[in-house]
């Protein structure tokens, strides 16, 4: 149901008498989360799922889908594929994810091993906390860590995916990445979000800009439809197809890594030859819980997965969903869950190499029990009184925003979920002349200076601050969830904070409302994530539903369009009696991707 209540941008139901006062940065903060696009057509009239017998990929853009069941097809497993995906998204959406960036996998065998790669972006050996701040005047410079070099964080992608397809992969880098390498070097139809991307951020880049010759070729604004070709992107691919995905960090002349370091330097950066050459991905010790009868498992911090499970373990400890998705009761449990949760994330979280984080009490059915219990079923709670008690309350939000997310489960039931990012959109804006990479942004989520004013006038956090090969705090969810019959669910999503929300809310819909993947992806959701304490609610959300959240205390935003996160979804069920095995997929049409079914 369509709000024709709504006078404004970002207003309360028309019934109420309360309106949400949005200072400057707080606008820009929420709508930054919100749609570039106008609204999506048709969000409720969910398309069909995707469904087959040998295996699947969802990708927030269907070529990237493709790629991956091709992989499938020649015989590759979830990783093979995984990374084949992952290497075409590079490539077809650089907005989000790219060689330049960094992410998360999380790997569940056909066996039930679980296994889990950290391959984030870590600060330079020459970071430091006061990297951001103007010293003449003691403040925060936002731009330096958004755009230019002093904004990127070494590149972990090529790293993770050497492991990753080392000890969990079967097939050679030629092979998996032979699907991006033909995208890169003959060409791709743009898509609409890499339209709609491009047209954000061209009339920001000056006169003249490498980004220029992607975004607007010959002076002329990317479309849907025109056809991108990426030749030096297509070389690199080719060397790293070649000499294996490592060669990204060599920095001899005319190697890939001195092009970066090049761009980097020339952008005002501090990467040197020494960041390359000693970025190591972390094999993280997967984390698990329980929501209803599956048992779930997510990746530990700096991974978003942890806020998750929170959330996930304090809904069920409560009475049982019984209204509805898009219920008021519903939606007050799930928001005030998710209220603990970001809470400890804001105050909690970080690198768990330079911060003692309490993962196992926070990830633990007693602790959520606890919480769970403060929850009012008719009200919100004082601010002091989410998260962890006895800890100092969050000061600062999460920071983080951009990526992809693809999910993949293969002819055997091996699973794979992959989230990975540039941060921003394009990231640092900075590109390798020879390479046709895009570094990253990722210094951006650190917090630049402790007890100093943020975008929303709120305080930073030690746990997160500046350091020399330190990872930042992500909002990256990678979640496989098990049932007691075998079936396996495989999520994760894009959209900063708001991908912790989506996957929630997914889950949710998968399991407690026997949703299939393509209604659970599609259905309206909310986002709250504590701090600010306003709540964005999509406006295809009821009316009447939102006139009885607001009578428990939440503050609405009504967004002018649906929420900019994109959760991917991949269902396995295994045979029972004449029941055949199926896959079914779904991708979240607020980004415009589609999956792709393996065929025989």
């Amino acid at each position: 149901m369509k709000n024709n209540n709504m006078t404004h941008i970002f207003s309360l139901n028309s019934k109420s008498s309360r309106r949400i006062l949005l200072t400057p940065g707080l606008l820009g903060a929420l709508t930054a989360v919100v749609s570039v696009g106008g609204a999506m057509p048709g969000q409720a009239a969910y398309p069909p799922t995707a469904t087959g017998s040998h295996g699947a990929v969802a990708a927030d853009h269907e070529l990237a889908s493709q790629a991956g069941v091709e992989i499938l097809s020649q015989g590759g497993n979830a990783v093979d594929a995984a990374i084949a995906a992952a290497l075409a998204l590079g490539v077809v959406q650089p907005a989000g994810s790219g060689l330049g960036g960094g992410g998360f996998l999380l790997i569940r065998t056909s066996s039930g091993q679980i296994a889990a790669i950290d391959f984030r972006e870590v600060a330079p050996k020459l970071a430091t906390r006061d990297m951001f701040i103007d010293a003449s005047t003691g403040k925060v410079v936002p731009e330096r860590s958004r755009w230019g070099g002093l904004a990127s964080g070494v590149p972990g992608e090529a790293a993770g995916f050497a492991k990753a397809l080392s000890e969990f992969g079967t097939m050679k880098p030629a092979q998996v990445i032979a699907p991006a390498l033909r995208l890169a070097d003959r060409g791709f139809p743009a898509g609409r979000h890499l339209a709609r991307s491009a047209a954000v951020v061209v009339p920001k880049l000056a006169e003249p800009h490498p980004l220029r010759a992607l975004l607007a070729p010959q002076g002329k604004l990317l479309t849907v439809g025109m056809t991108v070709r990426r030749p030096e992107l297509a070389s690199t691919l080719r060397m790293l197809s070649q000499a294996g995905f490592l060669a990204f960090y060599k920095t001899q002349p005319g190697a890939i890594g001195d092009d970066l370091l090049q761009a980097n330097r020339s952008a005002g950066g501090l990467l040197q030859a020494e960041d390359l050459a000693s970025y190591k991905p972390v094999a993280r010790t997967p984390m698990t819980g329980r929501f209803r009868n599956h048992q779930l498992f997510v990746i530990p911090p700096p991974s978003g997965g942890i806020t998750a499970l929170e959330a996930l373990q304090i809904l069920n400890a409560r009475p049982a969903l019984a209204q509805g998705p898009t219920a008021s009761a519903t939606l007050h449990e799930t928001i005030e869950s998710l209220k603990h949760a970001f809470a400890d994330r804001a105050k909690l979280h970080g690198d768990p190499a330079f911060t003692n984080i309490p993962v196992e009490e926070l990830a633990s059915a007693a602790y959520a029990s606890g919480r769970a219990a403060t929850i009012q079923p008719d009200r919100v709670l004082p601010p002091q009184s989410y998260g962890r008690p006895g800890t100092d309350k969050p000061l600062s939000p999460p920071r983080d925003k951009g990526t992809s997310h693809l999910c993949v489960i293969d002819r055997n039931g091996n699973a794979a979920a992959l989230t990975t990012t540039v941060n921003l959109s394009f990231g640092a804006r900075v590109v390798g002349a020879k390479s046709g990479v895009l570094l990253n942004n990722q210094m951006d989520d650190f917090t630049a200076k402790p007890a100093t004013e943020n975008a929303f006038g709120l305080v930073g956090d030690e746990a997160n601050l500046v350091a020399p090969g330190k990872r930042p705090a992500s909002s990256m969810t990678p979640l496989i969830a098990v049932g007691p019959d075998g079936t396996v669910m495989c999520a994760g999503g894009s959209g900063g904070p708001t991908i912790v929300t989506g996957v929630v809310q997914t889950l949710i819909n998968l399991i407690d409302f026997g949703m299939d993947a393509e209604a659970a992806v599609s259905a309206p959701r909310i986002h709250a994530q504590f701090l600010p304490d306003s709540v964005l609610i999509e406006p295809e959300i009821p009316s009447d539903v939102r006139d009885k959240l607001t009578a428990r205390g939440h503050k609405l935003v009504v967004t002018p369009a649906p929420l900019e996160t994109a959760v991917q979804v991949v269902v396995y069920r295994p045979a029972s009696g004449t029941q055949p095995a199926t896959w079914t997929a779904a991708s979240d049409p607020r980004k415009g991707g589609k999956p792709a079914i393996a065929p025989r």
